[in-house]
């Protein structure tokens, strides 16, 4: 990439950068993000804020796809990974204003991130130390509350721990947040169970079913079709009714038909049925009146962990319905947020859950969602390698010294990279208390300072206000995603320092015609 190239780039990611870092830690900055349309977005999570981002520099749109992507595959981290990418632009392209070539840069980051990657393996704690509620603490960005952060780190902890223990891994699909206006974030439930955003298809159904038995269904429940196919399967009965008897006598017939299928699913011990598609306005009170509880247009999603839950299988419809293939729980119509909602709890130690969270107003909402869901995969990145470092930024200042100090032993230009590397590093610590307050300058040297009188744990404590030993306050990372962002922070980088130039597709259509004929005229007789 040419000097004028890369400044470009790093002013244009550096502006999309500097929107998002601002919101790293308890205490970042909440956004207004305006679509097109004039559709305000009010939110304090980076990821929020990246998907939301309408930019049109191609380089830029490949990097905020590719941090967004990367928190969808690793649940957790995209914030950070742009503040580190930023941190390596500008160094970059300081580098490049040097002479250095694009190559050299590369190799020096590339030689810095391996002896970075080192000092967090030596540095790393066993998760016991702190334990996984501290882990999920620490992520929780999204509230500030010292009673909910116990609360949840305490919930989701319990949460990875169970699953692990009856499945043998954690499967995040067994977990769902939801998170609804109303209320305050300490009304936040832990469900052992399902929580759906649904009510029964009619009133008159009841709203409490303690251990009953629950079918889950793939198909609109209706009445059963008169007519089909044969036992010769290449014949198909159909009835084509005339006269107004005709049409009312096959309409009973259906009616009575759903009723035998009703009753005999009723025998079997069916008190609560739960499809994915809908249920038919024709049978809704022959199901009330039979004591039912129906919901329909259930989220496929919640379909799986309703069978996990319950027990039950998965059938088409009604007709499916046996004693073999109902589940076992209790259903509950409750009131929350201002709307009925049903809960369906697990039958025994099933694995499910679904944390329940409440936000005082609609700007936190999904932000506070987004927050749990982060500190879950923080949890379980935790437990699977059971290690974690130092959080507050002290991993980077820890790290960021030993890359320079590595850097010395680097010959030629690549020594500048490298070390380049490792001052890269300090952007996390430096926003993280630039956003809490704090003189950022004044507080990476501070932590500097600490670090070289060996106490390697000294970090910034958000809340606060502070520089402290952040392992004493259980402020942690969990050391697999910490690995994940800074190699996904320089392979992006990395990936911008080989561009060299921006061709338009028309400009390679236009041209397609003439490298054509010259490859021809190049091509061998024989070969045409």
């Amino acid at each position: 990439m040419t000097d004028d190239a890369l400044t470009a780039l790093a002013g244009d990611a550096n502006a999309v950068c500097g929107i998002v870092r601002s919101t790293l830690g308890p205490f970042g900055a909440t956004k207004l993000v305006v679509d097109g349309h004039g559709n305000v977005t009010a939110t304090d999570s980076g990821s929020i804020v990246l998907e939301e981002l309408d930019v049109e520099n191609p380089a830029v749109t490949t990097f905020r796809r590719a941090a967004t992507g990367f928190g969808r595959r690793h649940g957790d981290g995209a914030t950070t990974l742009v503040t580190l990418v930023g941190g390596l632009l500008d160094e970059a392209d300081r580098l490049a204003g040097m002479g250095l070539h694009p190559t050299a840069i590369e190799h020096g980051l590339r030689e810095g991130l391996s002896r970075a990657l080192d000092s967090i393996d030596r540095r790393a704690r066993p998760l016991e130390t702190v334990g996984p509620a501290a882990v999920a603490r620490s992520a929780l960005t999204g509230t500030r509350n010292p009673q909910v952060r116990t609360q949840l780190g305490s919930y989701l902890a319990e949460v990875v721990e169970a699953i692990e223990a009856e499945t043998g891994e954690f499967d995040p699909d067994m977990v769902k947040v939801v998170a609804r206006l109303g209320g305050s974030e300490a009304e936040t439930e832990l469900v052992h169970g399902v929580v759906m955003d649904r009510d029964p298809v009619a009133e008159a159904m009841p709203r409490t079913l303690r251990d009953v038995g629950i079918a889950v269904v793939s198909e609109t429940v209706d009445v059963p079709k008169p007519g089909g196919p044969s036992d010769d399967r290449s014949l198909d009965f159909r009835f084509s009714p005339e006269s107004f008897e005709d049409r009312a006598a096959i309409g009973e017939r259906e009616r009575e038909g759903f009723r035998e299928q009703l009753e005999d699913a009723i025998d079997a011990g069916l008190r609560v049925i739960l499809t994915e598609r809908g249920i038919n306005e024709r049978v809704e009170r022959t199901l009330a009146n039979h004591g039912v509880l129906a919901i329909q247009q259930v989220d496929e999603a919640d379909v799986a962990r309703l069978a996990r839950a319950t027990g039950a299988t998965v059938v088409p419809g009604l007709a499916q319905v046996d004693e073999g293939t109902l589940g076992h729980g209790t259903a509950r119509v409750v009131r929350r947020a201002g709307r009925d909602m049903t809960v369906v709890e697990a039958e025994g130690d099933a694995p499910v859950y679904t944390l329940f969270c409440r936000a005082p107003d609609e700007r936190a909402v999904e932000s506070f969602e987004r927050s749990v869901e982060h500190a879950l995969a923080a949890v379980t990145s935790a437990r699977r390698t059971g290690t974690v470092v130092p959080g507050g930024g002290a991993i980077e200042t820890a790290a960021g010294g030993d890359v320079r100090d590595h850097a010395r032993s680097v010959s030629g230009r690549e020594q500048l990279a490298v070390e380049a590397f490792g001052d890269a590093l300090t952007a996390v610590p430096r926003t993280l208390a630039r956003n809490a307050g704090l003189d950022g300058g004044r507080s990476l040297v501070r932590l500097r300072v600490a670090h070289h009188e060996g106490r390697d744990a000294t970090g910034v404590d958000c809340l606060a206000g502070d520089l402290v030993d952040v392992v004493e306050e259980g402020i942690v990372d969990p050391v697999g995603i910490k690995r994940e962002i800074w190699s996904g922070a320089t392979d992006l980088t990395c990936y911008f320092l080989r561009i060299d130039e921006q061709v338009p597709a028309a400009d390679l259509e236009r041209e397609a015609p003439e490298v054509e004929k010259a490859r021809e005229e190049r091509m061998p007789s024989d070969w045409q």
